[in-house]
């Protein structure tokens, strides 16, 4: 009898085995879209699989059927959520016509949760499961950018009647009717569209997703965990960065994102790390459940860090964030891998709105150069004899973008034919202008402007050697991000 009990063991075994073996096989069976390679084993956030129709993984928000007819266009169909090949889906059925302009039919959803948008800045694209009728298909997204329902930008992927497995970079969804390239960390929705031509559509969606890298989160020891994720406080004092001055980048520990330059580090006593500036965008501030105090997260991953204080007046700034040592992680000077660029193209307002959104870049400053004139107020600047441009510093990552494509967004957001104002700027001040820092980005910035000249542009902008960059006054820092506004001259047009 006991054998008799193990070999049923073995034969239920082995059976699993094989039935385990043959579902996923059916998976791997279904051959990708052509020219669309799909990204192994890396770490997904589900947006929607389908298994349950009440609400999405994110969003909390159902899809909604949209089509052209809203503004008088002949488009029509329906979506619905069902069972195809034994998987749950979403399925979506018409016709697209393209007699309104664009005509287009689609599945959206919402990913605005608590009036707030969806912040997928860590992730690398999208990646979905579908089974097409052979004809083209695109993904849809709007941001806090898009105002006007014909905004959007898009991606296209092909079907071929099969399963597939496709992912889309971000950096391949190109703009529709917007002056600014694809900002990540403010994504309001997501469709899938069939538009731009006539066709009868008929798609099922198995599964859509956020993807990026296999590890998107360092993983947490339990005392990290208890300040990082449950907004705990580490004893003062007790921090291995309370004392600690050495030229670097604090980083979340969490994520690893930038947070505190070392030159805005000081010591102010109170037993955990102090600085009075962080890197651009790289810190959000939440009123504290205390009512009292404001809190500070890392603006990527959400990590606590700390809080911040005004008013102790114990640097020029008049801030401190008070941070937990165990909150960070710090990289030397001498690790970091950055490259510099410098730019004029008029208001820098404008000319940072623009640059501070693309891949790659690490942070950014906006500031005078190209003067005479040491340590220069606006004030002193706005007269136009000092010689100086309003100008932008961008810092960036050159494994992850490169000069030539910060210069190409450059000339790409302002009018280089005007010499000396943009716009309604008038000035020297407000030349457009590169300011190299070696030979290499002067014969980048040469033969772009070489390449323009032979599209037939009146090229003025000069290519001047960088000298001595002078940070701006800090209401100037980040203007459009902290007003919420938008430049009134610079205008995202693809030229190149």
């Amino acid at each position: 009898m006991k054998l008799g009990k193990n070999m049923r063991v073995l034969w239920f075994l082995l059976v699993s085995l094989i039935l385990v073996a043959m579902l996923k096989g059916g998976l791997r069976e279904q051959p990708h879209s052509s020219g669309t390679k799909t990204e192994g084993s890396l770490k997904t956030v589900p947006i929607d699989d389908f298994s349950s129709v009440k609400s999405s993984k994110i969003g909390r928000a159902k899809w909604e059927f949209v089509s052209d007819r809203a503004t008088g266009g002949a488009s029509a169909g329906a979506i619905e959520f069902t069972k195809h090949d034994g998987r749950p889906c979403l399925h979506m059925s018409g016709s697209a016509s393209p007699r309104n302009n664009d005509g287009f039919i689609q599945a959206r959803l919402s990913l605005i949760s608590g009036r707030k948008n969806f912040d997928a800045g860590m992730f690398k694209g999208i990646r979905l499961r579908v089974k097409g009728n052979g004809e083209p298909y695109a993904v849809h997204l709007r941001t806090a950018d898009t105002k006007l329902r014909w905004q959007f930008y898009q991606a296209d992927f092909a079907t071929n009647r099969m399963w597939q497995e496709i992912a889309i970079p971000f950096a391949r969804f190109t703009t529709k009717s917007l002056p600014s390239p694809l900002d990540t960390t403010s994504i309001r929705s997501i469709a899938v569209a069939a538009a731009a031509r006539e066709f009868d559509a008929d798609i099922f969606v198995d599964e859509i997703a956020f993807y990026g890298d296999k590890e998107m989160y360092k993983k947490l020891t339990p005392a990290e965990e208890r300040v990082i994720i449950h907004k705990g406080t580490e004893r003062p004092f007790s921090g291995k960065y309370d004392k600690h001055f050495e030229k670097g980048v604090y980083t979340c520990k969490r994520c690893g994102a930038k947070l505190y330059e070392s030159s805005t580090k000081f010591d102010s006593g109170c037993g955990w790390p102090s600085f009075d500036d962080e890197v651009p965008g790289a810190v959000k501030r939440i009123p504290d459940k205390d009512g009292i105090r404001m809190e500070i997260t890392c603006a990527r991953c959400g990590g606590h860090l700390g809080h911040v204080f005004t008013g102790e007046r114990l640097t020029a700034k008049n801030i401190r964030h008070c941070v937990n040592s165990i909150s960070m992680d710090f990289v030397p000077a001498e690790e970091l891998k950055t490259e510099r660029a410098i730019f004029a193209s008029g208001c820098f307002w404008g000319t940072q709105y623009h640059l501070q959104k693309a891949p790659g870049v690490i942070s950014t400053t906006v500031g005078y150069t190209g003067g005479r004139l040491a340590n220069p107020t606006y004030e002193q600047v706005c007269t136009d004899r000092t010689g100086h441009a309003e100008a932008i510093e961008v810092t960036y990552d050159p494994s992850k973008t490169s000069y030539e494509k910060l210069t190409r967004l450059f000339f790409e957001t302002h009018d280089f034919t005007q010499l000396n104002r943009q716009g309604p700027d008038v000035g020297k001040q407000y030349r457009s202008a590169v300011f190299y820092l070696d030979e290499e980005q002067k014969q980048t910035a040469a033969e772009l402007i070489k390449t323009l000249k032979e599209k037939g542009f009146a090229v003025k902008t000069e290519i001047t050697k960088a000298t001595k960059f002078w940070p701006a006054e800090l209401y100037h820092q980040d203007y459009y991000k902290k007003t919420g506004k938008l430049p009134y001259c610079h205008v995202y047009r693809k030229i190149f």
